[in-house]
């Protein structure tokens, strides 16, 4: 089934366990800036790697053991997820301590990714009471809930990059 996609599962994952070798470019950031907003109003970079370690582990351990064919799944309330992430990273612990728990949990993520069976990337379910994915048109599977997670690493990838460049800051290059 998933075959005919030039873009493949093998490069869905690979992209998805990339973003942590960006993360680990993070760690040479001065901790004064890893914690503030990049923006006013905005996220620290703290808070954003706080945000998608929370993700990881919530898809982990909540969603991707419920996505089965045609399966009804319902996610966490969004905002309720992002806050608890947030919170978390202004609550002392260090900016090492994030950088490596989101390289945990999305090293364990992507391990159970791994383990998963080609066609069980494309198997259909429903979330959140709809089949098709508002934002991609394609109905709901593990292969575009992980492609919007791909696209939503950038999203916040592009951020981080555009407050270091603002401060003058270029951290070692991965690519």
């Amino acid at each position: 089934m998933g075959k005919s996609i030039m873009y493949t599962t093998k490069d869905l994952i690979s992209d998805y366990e990339d973003f942590n070798l960006y993360v680990n470019t993070l760690k040479t950031m001065e901790e004064a800036l890893f914690f503030e907003p990049i923006a006013e109003g905005k996220w620290s970079t703290a808070e954003i790697i706080s945000h998608i370690s929370y993700w990881n582990e919530y898809i982990r351990e909540e969603m991707l053991p419920q996505m089965k064919l045609n399966a009804l799944i319902e996610s966490v309330d969004i905002e309720t997820l992002n806050k608890q992430a947030a919170e978390y990273a202004l609550s002392g612990v260090s900016q090492q301590y994030l950088l490596e728990k989101q390289l945990e949990e999305r090293t364990l993520l992507v391990s159970d990714l791994k383990k998963k069976r080609e066609e069980e990337f494309f198997v259909p379910f429903s979330l959140n009471g709809e089949e098709v994915d508002p934002y991609s048109g394609y109905p709901h599977s593990i292969f575009n809930y992980i492609a919007a997670f791909v696209w939503h690493d950038n999203h916040h990838k592009q951020q981080i990059d555009g407050f270091l460049k603002e401060n003058g800051v270029e951290l070692d290059d991965f690519t």
